[in-house]
């Protein structure tokens, strides 16, 4: 009986294919450490499973995508979660290493990574429902002070990374910056409030995303042709919790009298149904 291959492989490899475009040997050896037969022996794994997404190319000596290929996948998924799925199995070098250039970099370097020990142990916690007590500074409170959590999500939004979780102290559900967090201690108590209590983070927002009205005609239809598939507006969901996080991330204007071009180039075209969930 023939073993299947291993299907987390040959996701891998679909999504190698897909943003690269080609799966070739040295490639594979290169992301995986894998010796030359291994990497042949995975190519044609997925050849035999998938016969008609890939061609030979002599020139280039890699199997490249067919447009049978993009026409079953690319059409049917969602972009933005395969490329980071694609980003996670490549590893993004920072534009500044110059001893390990590549084609595919991150603009910056990672400024706001959380500490692996205050990160696991939060992750523990929410995944047990169980309470922890942090030591915590804040804008307000520069000082390191004690919290009681009920930590229900990990979160990155923008460069930084948040914990979702209900205060004892403030009595509802906050945010709280993983890398203001100098400590994490696990309590014997189960989680005061739970994720189906945090209204805010289990109701859906659709934002709605348009070309700033102070644009020119011609600049607006760069915005429509980049951002909004040549259509007049784009409309994203949301958790509530999240939606001032994401339109910072996007940087788009809550009052066009005051957030003007060239600095704002998108705005809010649904602001009295979002402004409840502003903060």
């Amino acid at each position: 009986m023939t073993n299947k291959p291993d299907q987390i492989r040959l996701l891998q490899m679909e999504l190698i294919l897909r943003w690269e475009g080609r799966l070739g040997n040295a490639r594979l050896r290169e992301i995986f450490g894998l010796s030359q037969i291994r990497a042949s022996q995975w190519i044609k794994e997925f050849r035999d499973e998938y016969s008609d997404w890939t061609q030979w190319n002599s020139i280039s000596r890699t199997f490249d995508a067919t447009s049978r290929f993009y026409q079953n996948k690319i059409n049917s998924q969602n972009n933005s979660s395969s490329l980071i799925q694609y980003s996670s199995i490549i590893g993004l070098n920072s534009s500044i290493d110059h001893e390990n250039p590549s084609v595919i970099v991150a603009a910056f370097p990672e400024i706001t990574t959380p500490d692996p020990k205050i990160f696991s142990m939060l992750s523990h916690a929410a995944k047990l429902h169980r309470q922890v007590e942090i030591e915590y500074r804040s804008m307000k409170e520069p000082e390191p002070h004690s919290r009681i959590l009920s930590p229900h999500s990990i979160v990155r939004a923008g460069r930084r990374w948040h914990v979702r979780a209900y205060s004892n102290f403030n009595q509802q559900f906050r945010d709280y910056t993983l890398g203001r967090i100098s400590s994490v201690k696990l309590l014997d108590e189960p989680s005061e409030k739970l994720m189906p209590d945090d209204i805010a983070w289990m109701t859906e927002v659709p934002v709605r995303l348009i070309a700033h009205p102070e644009l020119s005609y011609e600049q607006e239809t760069v915005i429509r042709y980049e951002l909004f598939g040549n259509t007049s507006a784009r409309v994203t969901t949301c958790r509530g919790a999240l939606v001032s996080y994401f339109i910072q991330d996007v940087r788009a204007a809550v009052d066009v009298d005051k957030q003007k071009p060239p600095e704002y180039q998108l705005a809010i075209g649904n602001i009295k149904d979002i402004k409840k969930w502003l903060f």
